[in-house]
């Protein structure tokens, strides 16, 4: 298995999108006047296994807009065409595609490609609800081109931690678990590596690692409780397997990809050595 870390340019958002006020401040936060965060890297992950190309996310592309949380930092230089090529791949290769939610960093660059495009059952129901319908007409965010994913059931049972999974490789070891907070669809993809570690894609289950040892909802989910239940369960997992744990907007995630840097649970979390897949 060989993971390739794809960054398609990067975002800034307020400090009140990464350290919600609690209550009923939580999201009115984002529409009002605060700092903005030094720029976040916006990764998405491509998969060769088995002879099969696969991405987790598309990224984003020039073309996005900003919105009063979220301020854009990509150019067409940065989108998924040039930085899978960076890496030795092409884009016309792809043979599925894994969003882990539907919000434009992760699937605008869907315009790239014409392999078939998965997602949750659970969170294509949500993007056809009139809150999320509404929500994309007034921040100006509409799906993009010929959007038409293959809704898919995390049907496999347990996967570790996690009550409910979706086997992705023949073979189990590329994996989709929900991980519901941020959206109420969520998944995380996991690759059991060549050394049995867990590479865990965790989109944006969390926005950092920090946020995950802090047990934080952040400021976009719609129900912060289920959003904190999730941390638990993935730091329960992360307990029970040597994980390496990588969301879409951690300016550390690439490092600890890198040197395979697995979760600790004193906050030294602890490389493992350089991993084979970087």
């Amino acid at each position: 298995m060989k993971i390739h870390a794809l960054t398609t340019g990067a975002v800034s958002v307020k400090q009140s999108f990464l350290h919600p006020l609690p209550g009923p401040r939580r999201q009115l936060g984002l529409f009002l006047p605060d700092t903005w965060s030094a720029p976040l890297p916006i990764h998405c992950w491509a998969i060769e296994h088995d002879g099969v190309l696969r991405l987790v996310d598309t990224g984003e592309t020039a073309a996005a807009r900003d919105v009063p949380f979220a301020r854009m930092h990509v150019t067409a230089e940065q989108e998924l065409p040039a930085v899978i090529a960076a890496a030795g791949l092409a884009v016309d290769d792809v043979a599925e595609v894994v969003l882990t939610h539907a919000h434009g960093d992760h699937m605008d660059g869907l315009v790239h490609v014409r392999a078939p495009v998965l997602i949750n059952e659970d969170e294509l129901r949500f993007l056809a609800s009139p809150m999320a319908r509404v929500m994309r007409r007034v921040l100006h965010q509409p799906l993009p081109a010929g959007f038409a994913p293959e809704p898919f059931a995390l049907d496999s049972g347990p996967f570790g931690a996690f009550a409910r999974s979706r086997a992705l490789s023949d073979d189990g070891r590329i994996v989709a678990v929900a991980t519901p907070g941020h959206t109420p669809g969520h998944i995380s993809v996991i690759c059991v590596d060549d050394s049995g570690r867990h590479v865990m894609l965790a989109g944006d289950a969390t926005d950092s690692l920090e946020q995950l040892h802090g047990r934080r909802a952040d400021a976009v989910g719609p129900d912060p409780k289920i959003h904190v239940a999730t941390l638990d369960t993935i730091l329960a997992h992360c307990a029970d397997h040597a994980t390496v744990y990588l969301p879409s907007h951690d300016p550390d995630s690439l490092a600890r990809f890198t040197a395979a840097t697995t979760v600790n649970f004193d906050g030294a979390d602890q490389p493992v050595g350089v991993a084979e897949h970087a």
